[in-house]
């Protein structure tokens, strides 16, 4: 199955309301496949770019604005405020200790030092063929879509995907996680996604490393032949409903009760 039909698996059946979004952090600029944007932004800006228009994009550190989210995926290392905590003392948190402890449960390839010079977005059906495989895949869904992409992870394995979080840059957590780990993973959307990336009060985040979309979508399509539809997930309507009188018609013996 090519990108192509991957992508129209997912979005077919699942109703995805946005494309998902292939990522790769790139350790030489100089094979970037896309110049970088002019002018300095977030990552989730550029995520947002591929899902919502369909356009490649990429950013390199010193067009950054978010630390944070440059520092979880290796763009830079990990700043001193997000190794003691300070950086959360009073926006999540009481202390720098538990500043220290919140940015600890935030997965950041930076605290091993900088990894990669650049960062490269697209759409996964607009993605080559002929390429090495992106570090990960975004999606971004609601949370019951976000549940069957579980099911189609565990169709064969019975795997669980974590979901551990302090809903601190997500996505970009999320993406180190995945390039490093090599396993999927559910994340909250930060209040920077939702205010920068136009991230929806309903939406979540699942990334997932390439290598397993395809058993993904062959997962799907098995689960929806011997479950029926997957989403969204139908009512029971089958059984007799109470309403108040003024609404109810009365009772007849041509009525079956």
């Amino acid at each position: 199955m090519d990108n192509r039909g991957i992508v129209d698996t997912f979005v077919g059946i699942l109703k995805l309301e946005t494309m998902p979004v292939a990522v790769s952090l790139v350790t030489d600029r100089e094979k970037l496949q896309r110049k970088p944007l002019p002018f300095p932004v977030n990552i989730c800006q550029l995520i947002s770019l591929s899902r919502h228009q369909g356009r490649q994009a990429a950013g390199v550190p010193e067009r950054m604005v978010c630390a944070i989210g440059a520092a979880c995926t290796g763009l830079i290392e990990t700043p001193q405020a997000f190794r003691d905590g300070t950086a959360a003392v009073g926006r999540y948190v009481a202390t720098p200790e538990a500043g220290a402890e919140f940015f600890r449960n935030t997965f950041k390839l930076g605290d091993s030092g900088a990894k990669y010079q650049a960062i490269h977005t697209v759409p996964l059906s607009d993605y080559p063929a002929d390429a090495a495989p992106p570090d990960a895949v975004v999606f971004y869904c609601n949370p019951a879509q976000v549940m069957r992409l579980v099911h189609a992870v565990l169709y064969r394995t019975g795997e669980k995907v974590a979901a551990d979080t302090v809903a601190e840059a997500a996505v970009c957590s999320s993406i180190g996680f995945v390039a490093a780990t090599g396993r999927p993973v559910i994340g909250f959307p930060c209040a920077g996604d939702r205010r920068f990336g136009g991230t929806q009060n309903h939406e979540l985040v699942f990334v997932a490393p390439y290598g397993i979309l395809e058993g993904m979508a062959t997962a799907l399509v098995e689960l929806s032949k011997s479950g029926g539809a997957l989403y969204p997930v139908p009512p029971n309507v089958m059984w007799t409903p109470q309403m108040p009188p003024a609404y109810t018609i009365p009772a007849s013996p041509d009525r079956e009760a």
